[in-house]
């Protein structure tokens, strides 16, 4: 089999904290990705609940549903002055 490298940019605090996780869960930061890449490969797939929202964005989905701070514009032009375009 030839391997190839993937190279991913992430902040060094990201890096360091998926490293520590992924060896509590005796494996090293590498086979993760692996994992990761092969899954996706395979089965054209994510593993389960990677996209899961967190709870910031679950209220922030709440809070537009039911309407609360939601921002009316009456066009294209006053909605790109509200936002100092």
């Amino acid at each position: 089999m030839t391997s190839s490298v993937v190279r991913a940019r992430v902040s060094l605090a990201s890096k360091d904290a998926a490293m520590a996780n992924a060896k509590a869960l005796g494996l090293d930061l590498s086979t993760i990705i692996r994992m990761v890449v092969n899954r996706l490969a395979i089965d054209g797939e994510l593993p389960e609940g990677l996209l899961k929202p967190n709870h910031e964005t679950l209220k922030a989905i709440h809070d537009l549903d039911s309407g609360k701070d939601v921002h009316h514009a009456k066009d294209v032009d006053e909605l790109k002055n509200d936002l100092g375009w």
